[in-house]
């Protein structure tokens, strides 16, 4: 090999290298900046301790009763006036406050300190009303590989991670609901589980498809649908479908 050709290859590899090395290094630094964030908001949840006396660990860790969480909304408003909730799983990762903004699209890319990241925020669909008093109330969060967002939804493609997790709580600042999970199931990014007003047709089939089994049967109130990407297919999402129940 000529002297000349093997340096061109040489600054050519490195060049690719350092460019791995640069977006590594921004992908790892936008998830802890992510995790920073919303860490800082969750020094606003308080998880309760079996006996009622308290434990504001701010992480669910510890010895708070993982099933027991306040939020104070107002300190929360002060972060950010888009907050309409929390999402809590209780002893997964998923544990999220949740924005609305005016459209689908900026908290795609934005923490809810208005930062750009590509970890995105949780965020409601702009069309629902805030309050959860819709038929369908619409959930996005990315699919990281990190196991950050919505990522541990994908969990509940097996029939073990449902039997342990078969709710997840939805607090806000009217109500706290307990989301009774009834069907999990891949579907195209536009089918028609993303609407305000889904079919009994639609929610029966995703029920009949769903990949795991549930003793829940067709919900009788509001249902939420939370929605993440998946890669079974190109423009694949994987949808979790919960019935709403008031929670004191």
């Amino acid at each position: 090999m000529k002297k000349g050709l093997f340096y061109t290859l040489l600054i050519v590899f490195i060049a690719i290298f350092a460019f791995a090395a640069y977006q590594l290094g921004s992908y790892f630094m936008e998830k802890q900046r992510s995790d920073d964030i919303n860490k800082e908001a969750s020094k606003f949840v308080d998880y309760h301790s079996g006996n009622e006396e308290g434990n504001s660990s701010g992480n669910g860790a510890g010895e708070g009763d993982p099933e027991k969480i306040e939020v104070d909304f107002e300190s929360l408003f002060a972060i950010n006036p888009d907050i309409v909730g929390w999402i809590y799983c209780p002893n997964t990762l998923i544990n999220y406050p949740i924005v609305q903004g005016s459209d689908n699209d900026y908290y795609l890319t934005h923490l809810i300190d208005d930062s750009w990241n590509e970890n995105g925020s949780i965020f409601m669909d702009f069309e629902n009303s805030s309050d959860f008093s819709d038929s369908n109330t619409l959930i996005y969060g990315h699919n990281m590989k990190t196991g950050a967002m919505f990522a541990e939804l994908m969990n509940y493609k097996t029939q073990s991670f449902y039997d342990a997790h078969p709710y997840i709580y939805i607090m806000t600042p009217q109500q706290n609901y307990r989301m009774d999970l009834f069907a999990g199931c891949i579907v195209d990014h536009n089918a028609p589980i993303y609407t305000i007003w889904p079919s009994s047709d639609v929610i029966s089939d995703l029920m009949a498809n769903s990949t795991f089994s549930s003793d829940n049967g067709y919900p009788d109130g509001n249902i939420v649908t939370l929605s993440t990407c998946t890669s079974a297919y190109d423009n694949a999402r994987y949808v979790i479908l919960g019935e709403l129940v008031t929670v004191e």
